[in-house]
């Protein structure tokens, strides 16, 4: 199934229309994922899909039988006609099917540059789009917010995430000489006993050695997990294809001073989000009002305060401060929350030699109401 609605596709349709593209090319492969292909089609691999300015969809699938199953689209072309050559089965398309003198394509900002060399040197007839930045956002507009469907997913995500918290919470309390791989290994089967179809991402768990690294690497070692200090764990379920995403702050023993300073405004910023999250704020104040309460304590915030979910585990928007750079604001526009979003709000402090803590929750927008639909909060043993 499609996660696009009718009225968004109607917008894109409508999109092209404008921007006089003739055919849009969403292409996911190895060499760059792509999820707008799984959000336009429902196909959930490697595959290219032609959307025309008229509605029609036409999936190029490395998996025939995969795209039989799942794929919700006019036409599914078998590559084994075309030697497993894409570039061929396009311009068959071109040439044969459409048959017009001069046709524009318009494709997302991922593409491999090479592969527009490919086609532009195989097929006579064809131009590019040129600005494929205004591609890329159109497409991160309408996955911005979710259709009943899409939060029902990622309700559902969330809940085995939410369940998957007791396990980690028993883990602690037993913990002796378990290793940072054993939790790994704990939630991932946990998760899937509770019905998660995978983990949105390898689990990043880290001890108070290594949980001042935004991203753990590797995401999780043998190294002892209940070291006196910070750790944490940063999880999430995938379900359907959708994902969730929670940090879950953990300390063991006692803590020092300055290890207790950073639990605190890391809380007391988390708190301060929340508090303004509502329709029609813009996204960036409410990054802006985490950012702030963390530099009372003199703290920094080296990423964005939140990102969205979805069929991606960095799905759109994001909660990300004003642009001041003249390049970076000629291609931005301010955002507002709205009716059908999902995002994290993830404050947190890092420091070498005293751990990191950050807390993550999953926030969803959902009938004018807000609601916080993960229970991460911090674990003391």
């Amino acid at each position: 199934m499609r996660a696009i609605t009718e009225e968004k596709f109607e917008e894109l349709l409508k999109f092209m229309e404008e921007k006089e593209i003739d055919v849009l090319m969403i292409m996911d492969t190895e060499y760059g994922k792509n999820i707008n292909l799984h959000y336009l089609t429902g196909h959930p691999d490697s595959a290219i899909v032609l959307l025309t300015r008229d509605g029609e969809t036409v999936l190029i699938p490395g998996d025939i039988q995969l795209a039989e199953k799942y794929a919700e689209v006019d036409e599914i072309i078998d590559l084994r006609n075309y030697d497993l050559n894409f570039h061929m089965a396009i311009k068959d398309f071109v040439e044969n099917r459409w048959k017009k003198s001069s046709l524009t394509f318009g494709v997302h900002e991922n593409i491999l540059y090479g592969t527009i060399i490919k086609m532009k040197n195989n097929i006579s007839q064809l131009k590019f789009f040129t600005d494929p930045i205004q591609i890329t956002r159109i497409l991160e507009k309408l996955r911005s917010t979710k259709s009943d469907y899409e939060l029902n997913q990622l309700k559902k995500a969330t809940q085995i995430s939410n369940k998957t918290i007791e396990d980690i919470k028993n883990f602690c309390i037993n913990a002796k000489n378990e290793t940072e791989n054993d939790l790994s290994f704990l939630v991932r089967k946990k998760m899937a006993e509770y019905g998660a179809d995978d983990v949105a991402f390898e689990s990043l768990v880290g001890n108070t050695s290594r949980s001042h690294q935004l991203h753990c690497y590797p995401p999780a070692s043998n190294q002892k997990y209940a070291l006196q200090g910070l750790a944490l764990i940063d999880f999430g379920a995938k379900y359907k294809g959708y994902c969730a995403d929670i940090t879950v702050p953990i300390s063991f023993g006692n803590l020092a001073e300055e290890q207790q300073r950073m639990r605190d405004f890391v809380i007391k910023a988390y708190e301060a989000a929340i508090e303004i999250i509502d329709i029609g704020v813009p996204l960036w104040k409410i990054h802006e009002e985490g950012v702030q309460m963390l530099k009372k304590g003199g703290y920094d915030l080296p990423y964005a305060l939140g990102h969205g979910l979805g069929l991606t585990v960095h799905d759109s928007p994001l909660l990300i401060r004003k642009p001041s750079d003249e390049y970076s604001l000629k291609h931005w526009k301010e955002e507002y929350v709205q009716d059908g979003m999902v995002f994290t709000i993830e404050p947190g402090i890092y420091k070498q030699g005293l751990g990191g803590f950050r807390l993550e929750n999953d926030v969803m927008i959902k009938n004018g109401k807000v609601n916080v639909i993960t229970k991460s909060e911090h674990l003391n043993f």
